[in-house]
Formats: structure tokens, C-alpha cells, sequence
């Protein structure tokens, strides 16, 4: 494990210059792969950029008020598709009212990715090798659904990255995949998953066809790990590698949700660069 300041390029990184006709493929999962939501109505079925509110005042909690499983984002027109990114939330406390507000500007300013991008809405009370492996049925459904894919970034923050380090752990898919978990608790035992396979550990292990990179907040800056007394963030990863992010951002703290941004913003340019 080694700590890096960039992204670095794997092999199978290369610049595409042939245009794939991407497919829009709009599908519900399986029975297997969708389940019944206990948290409230499902309310949206559509996920479309330009409804996507990035005013906290006025969001509806869009991004959330839907169907557990794969959701596509429409709103613009993918240029290519041998790339795709998922994007995975995180847990909310049950008072939470802007569930999944963190990621609103981030989706919305995915169109410049001119990539497909695939929102992963699951249910965060359960336990994340379930929801691991709900994730890696989905993808490989669009695997099979949409010719010339050869790359997928899946990308969680909080403890959508302990679904995330799970899923690239246990990647059994010839389907390239690059995984990352921002600002993610991979250390931390969590009192609610104590009936769970996984609880968090001090390391983790990747194989073949598999890059992770592991995002960490600053601890002291960090609104949800600076009252712990170590970094839950802290772990061996083998095979993979992490990234410390600066303490502050264009002038702002860089806290727990708003290093999605940077996050994000960081892999959409290595996207398009190759």
C-alpha cells in the first residue's frame, strides 16, 4: 500500500478514440435486485438532470425517494460507453431531512463526464455485503446489457465506500473495475451491523482487475470522525492504494460531504483525460 497524490493510470487505462453508440437502456432489476423500501414512498422512478435540486432549502430528496437497485441518469446524451460510473450514498440517521443532498451537485455536473452514470439507491440499514452484492448483480447486468463496456468506476462516500471496499474485495468479474470509498469508516465497527459479515477491519485485500483507491478526509477536519480518539479511516489496503485530501477546498473546510466534490470532480478529468 502506498500513498499517492494522484490518480495513477492503470494499464488497461487508454484513450478511446472511436465513439461508441451508447444504447440508453432504461430497465427495472429483478426481484432479486430490487427491494421493498421500509423507509418511506418511492416516489420517483425517473432520474433526469435538470430535476435535481442543488438548493438545500428547496431539495426533495429526489435522489433518495426512489427504488432500491440501479438507476440511470438521463438529462444529456453519453458519447461513449466503454466507461461507466456508479455512484453509491451513504447511511442516514432516520431525522435526517436532506437525504442524499451531498451528491446533488455532483450528479448534476456529471453530464461533462460524457460517460453513462448509474445512481446505486440502497437501503443503508441493511447489511453491506447484502447491499455488496445487490451492487455487483446490477453491474453485471449492464454488463451484459450495453455492448463494448470495459470499464466501470464505482464510487461510495461514507458508508456507501465500506459497500463499495466490500464489492471490490470480493470482484470475481472479467469487467474492469475501479473502486473508490470516500471519507469511509473502513476501520470502524458499527454497534447496528453487529449481526453483519461486515463490521469494517484493519485491512483489505484486492486481486486482478481491480483498482482501488481509498479517499481520506483529514480526521480533526472531518465533521463526522474528529470526535473519535483514532481515524476510522486508517487501514493496510493491499493492493490498493489512498489519498489524504487537504483540510480545505477553494476556501472551505473540507469536510465529510463536501469531499465528494473534489473527489469527483479529480476522477470526471482522469475520465476524460483517458
Amino acid at each position: 500500500m502506498k500513498k499517492v497524490t494522484l490518480l495513477h493510470r492503470p494499464s488497461y487505462f487508454r484513450r478511446t478514440r472511436k465513439s461508441i453508440k451508447y444504447f440508453k437502456i432504461t430497465f427495472f432489476l429483478s426481484a432479486a435486485l430490487v427491494l421493498v423500501c421500509g423507509c418511506g414512498l418511492n416516489t420517483y422512478e425517473d432520474l433526469d438532470t435538470s430535476k435535481i435540486i442543488i438548493e438545500k432549502s428547496k431539495y426533495d430528496e429526489y435522489l433518495i425517494n426512489r427504488s432500491n437497485g440501479i438507476h440511470d441518469l438521463t438529462g444529456y446524451t453519453p458519447q461513449d460507453s466503454s466507461k461507466g460510473m456508479v455512484l453509491v450514498h451513504g447511511f442516514y440517521p432516520p431525522d435526517w431531512p436532506t437525504k442524499g443532498f451531498e451528491w446533488t451537485k455532483t450528479l448534476k455536473s456529471m453530464t461533462k463526464a460524457q460517460y453513462p452514470v448509474w445512481w446505486f439507491r440502497h437501503e443503508w440499514n441493511d447489511c453491506p455485503e447484502d447491499n455488496s452484492r445487490l451492487l455487483a448483480d446490477a453491474i453485471d447486468s449492464l454488463k451484459n446489457n450495453i455492448a463494448g463496456l470495459e470499464l466501470v468506476y464505482v464510487i461510495g462516500h461514507s458508508n456507501g465506500g465500506l459497500i463499495v471496499a466490500d464489492l471490490a474485495e470480493k470482484w470475481n468479474s472479467n469487467l474492469n473495475l475501479s473502486a473508490h470509498s470516500i471519507a469511509s469508516g473502513l476501520n470502524h465497527y458499527r454497534d447496528r451491523l453487529r449481526s453483519c459479515e461486515v463490521q469494517g477491519k484493519e485491512e483489505y485485500v484486492f486481486g486482478e482487475n481491480v483498482d482501488y483507491i481509498q479517499w481520506r478526509t483529514s480526521k480533526d477536519v472531518d465533521g463526522i470522525f474528529k470526535n473519535f480518539d483514532y481515524d476510522p479511516q486508517e487501514v493496510k489496503l493491499k493492493n490498493g492504494n489512498f489519498v489524504l485530501l487537504p483540510k480545505e477546498w477553494n476556501g472551505t473546510r473540507l469536510g465529510h460531504n463536501l469531499s465528494i466534490q473534489i473527489v469527483m470532480e479529480e476522477l470526471v478529468k482522469k475520465i476524460i483525460l483517458f
